[in-house]
């Protein structure tokens, strides 16, 4: 349920204070709603009244939320406030319950982006109601968009290709739900030319992420490197690591870069892409419907930031502006910058 963009508290009501009252109260009002909600669907039996009432109650408390106006590292606060009094219930939903706990140490882990995938709803009725009402958020649902987007580009660009051979390298691949996506859109024959690394500082994402694409390629063409991703750009020598790419993903790293760090790593993307090759850098627009429930109820900050901050960090990375462009999935909550080198030697592309 959707009751618009909430007005915002003024500065001087939204002090720490008051934003702790707020949560409680907002708090206190969905373990309310929620009881009620168990009262009238019989324990939870009825599974289509379970959802209408267990997504309104929800939508109350982060329009309740959302008008305090705290967003970001600003909220924590007051989050751990609410969960403690609502925790004991929304920790049912298996997703909500992972993005707050971070079993991987982070929300987005490669768990948590499989089961937007699939839509995963876990079987406790309370958990499916709000597993579902999570699947149905902006967010998870630009994702699943974006997944495939870059899958189609990937069998695009490999399609077009002129050369024998042809690499992609996902860094941050999690899951490579994209990468796998992508392949499946090829025939047997299109595959055999491609090698492809996955890069991820998790081991578990990268065994993960082998069994899904593995299958897909011959024998030997695979390659999963665990690499702390923060610290690539000042790796030495990181060419030992990040080979030429002629299709570079990078879908959601970004989102937990700082500007500085970000201007590193698209710097090192550039430099190691083929003539004619093509990266695709993924980064969540502030315009995310789904903020206050990633934060107030995830603890779940993200960076955001808007076409224009992300030209901006391509032309201070070196690259050129003609080389660029800002994308976006159909849902206009997750864009996407393109660049795409010159077809001529890289040594005068620079």
């Amino acid at each position: 349920m959707f009751f618009g963009v909430p007005s915002i508290m003024s500065a001087e009501a939204a002090d720490p204070q008051t934003v702790l009252s707020v949560a409680r109260t907002a708090a206190e009002q969905l373990v309310a709603d929620l009881e009620r909600a168990r009262q009238l669907t019989g324990q939870w039996a009825n599974a289509e009244l379970t959802d209408a009432l267990v997504a309104a109650a929800l939508a109350t408390c982060l329009h309740a939320l959302a008008r305090t106006g705290c967003r970001g590292e600003a909220n924590r606060s007051a989050s751990q406030e609410f969960w403690r009094i609502a925790g004991p219930l929304l920790e049912v939903g298996a997703l909500q319950q992972r993005a707050r706990f971070k079993p991987r140490g982070y929300a987005g882990d490669y768990q948590m982006l499989d089961w937007i995938a699939t839509g995963y709803c876990c079987e406790h009725p309370l958990g499916r109601a709000f597993d579902r009402y999570f699947q149905g958020q902006a967010a998870p649902a630009a994702v699943r968009c974006r997944t495939e987007q870059i899958a189609a580009a990937l069998a695009t660009r490999c399609l077009t290709a002129a050369a024998a051979g042809f690499q992609v390298v996902s860094v941050g691949a999690g899951p490579a739900g994209d990468i796998q996506q992508g392949l499946r859109c090829l025939s047997a024959p299109q595959r055999n030319r491609l090698r492809v690394t996955l890069l991820d500082l998790d081991p578990e994402a990268l065994e993960f992420a082998r069994r899904q694409v593995e299958p897909l390629l011959p024998r030997g063409a695979l390659e999963c490197i665990r690499e702390n991703l923060s610290r690539l750009p000042r790796r030495p020598n990181p060419e030992t690591v990040l080979p030429a790419a002629d299709f570079l993903v990078c879908s959601g790293l970004f989102d937990y870069l700082d500007d500085a760090a970000a201007v590193e790593m698209l710097r090192l993307f550039w430099r190691r892409l083929n003539p004619g090759g093509m990266l695709l850098v993924g980064n969540f627009a502030p315009a995310n419907p789904t903020r206050a429930y990633m934060e107030w109820i995830g603890n779940w900050y993200l960076t955001y930031r808007t076409a224009v901050d992300l030209q901006r960090l391509a032309l201070e990375a070196g690259i050129p502006a003609a080389n660029c462009s800002v994308g976006c999935e159909p849902l206009g909550v997750d864009l996407f910058l393109a660049a795409q080198r010159d077809r001529r030697p890289i040594d005068q592309c620079a």
